[in-house]
């Protein structure tokens, strides 16, 4: 009910609440609102309209008194009036010529969920309600454990679950509050609490995988995680218990030697656990520089008389690749017979100079007697110590010119060779090759993939063997070589926690420097063996054309390395041709097969072509019929490695 007959019209309104109603409109410029609305009832011309107000003819007027006499000349109700105010949603001001009504709350937000107790998973939504009536109009605060919530004046109250913080009461406190601001009564709602549903502990952020620290200094390690209830921390340094170390952030002051190792932090609620990467930490040395690096790496498998093995292949040119991206210079040869690894064995081993890094990497089979010997692809099936290549054999010959820095890596088997089939070799006097330095101290790294008499395994359906998955990891991070080995040794323990295992790499060394293979490169003028080794093995891929007189055909041949960084597979294609059949042929028969082509595709690759093979034949058919062949002499194009592994 009014207090005001709704027939009477504003000019009727006592004083006091006319000003008050030309102040609230005044206010916050409400009765531009309200002004645009009546002139879109009325059709007038509302930006006219609105400046008339703005300026009027009476200087002391507001554009409020100014609308309020307007809408008296149209014989304006106080009813209608109020309907106008209540269109416009200018409740406030409505309720200075309404009759006052107490605040109620008519729905509390547990009424619609029917509970004052609910559990919500993450990533749901949270909806919360609450309505009342009163005049003034009520307005609306939401509050979370008794915190006021930002951006929460609606009646409606909406948020995804995403954090555990977000647990707790929720509640609604409704006030009636005049259109100067005056506070007239408050009301709060019931209570709504929210449970979490429980959540796993999952890593949001890793600790850092490598610090190096200096002397004396100080660092820290962190991680974060998410789950609830909250995750609790727990601190290792080589799986010892750091007592007291329980937040997500581990603080070390005054590092020293006793501080290098590995850190890890066991993060658990009572939903589930998790353990973090591992960070290395470790003292920051001096950085050495190398007056060049370089790698020979060798993958056997096609074997001629004994088991294929099918992930040397990929294991090398796995570590060929990240070696370059370490700046080294790599060669890198597939299938390889005896005198081959011999020749390349030599030649590699004089580029071995004084303050050169040198890294050999050997994948195939292999076997140990006394000392490890390495299987070349044409090893008889009854072979003799004489029949493979011994450690002490490399040894002998890459530490003859005293590089700076030498690492042998061999990926094969360890075992005795069996002695139904290889009875001889028991008998065999081995020869002994003695590697003497001149220097007192040798830079020496001999990693194995397994330990003595022990096999080495390819995983099923794995690319990559056992040793170089887990090699691969660290080989061209930037620590110390002592460290990568360590690291390549605990990465594989890891992996077969709590299990019985055959395979257990292991390392030796005499390292008398931090070396890193990360070290860089002096940058000056090379040694002149580094110098001819570069121009043996540098390749770029060769595009000429070739001529078929009988078919009074020209096309395009480009020659290029088959597989990536192996510089003995090489790829012959003729790209342009179209509606002719192309086949490749050897001219001169080669003892072991080494030409290889994919039916339909007009190209071939060759493993370890040679001098003597002599040119390549390419045939060219239409509809089954040969209509010209030609010559291709690609000895003239491959890398002249090539020329002197196979002369």
């Amino acid at each position: 009910m009014s207090k005001f007959d709704e027939n009477t019209y504003i000019e009727c309104l006592p004083t006091n609440l006319y000003n008050e109603l030309v102040n609230a409109l005044d206010k916050d410029a409400a009765w531009i609102t309200l002004a645009t609305y009546v002139a879109e009832q009325l059709q007038y011309p509302c930006s006219s309209w609105i400046q008339s107000l703005k300026e009027g003819k009476q200087p002391h007027d507001s554009p409020g008194q100014r609308l309020l006499f307007e809408l008296n000349i149209k014989m304006c109700t106080i009813e209608i009036l109020r309907t106008l105010l209540d269109d416009c949603g200018l409740y406030k001001i409505l309720s200075i010529i309404s009759d006052p009504e107490p605040l109620k709350i008519i729905e509390h937000p547990i009424e619609k969920l029917q509970t004052d107790n609910i559990k919500i998973s993450f990533g749901h939504h949270l909806h919360l309600c609450c309505k009342a009536v009163g005049m003034p109009p009520p307005s609306y605060i939401w509050y979370h454990n008794n915190r006021e919530l930002q951006d929460s004046s609606s009646s409606e109250f909406s948020i995804i679950i995403n954090s555990t913080s977000q647990a707790g009461e929720y509640k609604c406190k409704v006030l009636q509050v005049k259109y100067d601001g005056i506070l007239l009564s408050t009301l709060i709602s019931k209570a709504v609490t929210v449970q979490i549903c429980p959540l796993p502990v999952t890593i949001e952020e890793q600790p850092q995988p490598i610090l190096e620290i200096k002397n004396g200094e100080s660092f820290t390690i962190s991680c974060k995680a998410n789950g609830y209830p909250e995750p609790c921390y727990q601190w290792f340094h080589d799986n010892t218990k750091l007592e007291g170390e329980s937040s997500n952030t581990l603080h070390i002051k005054q590092f020293s030697s006793k501080h290098e190792g590995r850190y890890y932090c066991y993060i658990y609620n009572n939903v589930s656990e998790v353990y973090t990467q591992r960070t290395c930490v470790m003292m920051d040395l001096p950085r050495l520089k190398a007056v060049a690096k370089i790698a020979l790496i060798i993958a056997n498998g096609e074997y001629d008389c004994h088991e294929c093995l099918p992930t040397p292949k990929n294991d090398a040119a796995y570590i060929g690749t990240l070696l370059k991206e370490i700046g080294f210079e790599v060669i890198c040869l597939l299938n390889l017979s005896i005198t081959q690894m011999k020749t390349v064995i030599k030649l590699f081993s004089k580029a071995l100079v004084e303050g050169v890094y040198g890294l050999f990497y050997f994948a195939g089979h292999g076997f140990k007697m006394q000392e490890n010997y390495m299987l070349a692809v044409d090893a008889p099936k009854a072979y003799l110590r004489k029949d493979a290549i011994c450690e002490s054999e490399l040894l002998a010959a890459f530490l003859e010119n005293e590089p700076e820095l030498l690492i042998i890596i061999l990926d094969m088997c360890q075992t005795l060779p069996l002695k139904e089939f290889n009875p001889e070799i028991f008998n065999e006097v081995p020869t002994v090759n003695e590697y003497k330095s001149k220097k007192n101290l040798r830079n020496l790294v001999q990693a194995y993939s397994t330990s003595g008499h022990r096999p080495s395994y390819e995983r099923e359906n794995s690319k990559y063997g056992l040793y170089m998955t887990h090699l691969s990891k660290y080989i061209n991070k930037d620590i110390s070589i002592t460290k990568l080995f360590e690291a390549v040794g605990k990465s594989i323990d890891s992996c077969f926690k709590g299990k019985e295992r055959n395979q257990i790499p292991m390392f030796a060394l005499s390292i008398t420097k931090p070396f890193r293979l990360t070290d860089a490169t002096y940058k000056k003028s090379l040694p002149a063996p580094i110098n001819y080794l570069n121009e043996l093995v540098s390749f770029s891929t060769k595009t000429f054309d070739i001529t078929f007189k009988q078919a009074n055909i020209c096309t395009k041949v480009i020659i290029s390395l088959l597989m990536e960084p192996y510089l003995n597979l090489i790829k012959v294609k003729l790209p342009n041709l179209q509606n002719v059949e192309i086949n490749f042929f050897n001219s001169v028969p080669t003892k072991r097969n080494n030409l290889y082509q994919k039916q339909h595709k007009k190209e071939c690759w060759i493993h370890n072509p040679q001098i003597n093979d002599g040119p390549l034949v390419i045939s060219v058919s239409k509809n089954g019929t040969p209509i010209g062949a030609t010559l291709l002499h690609v000895q003239d194009h491959m890398p002249s490695l090539l020329k002197v592994l196979n002369s």
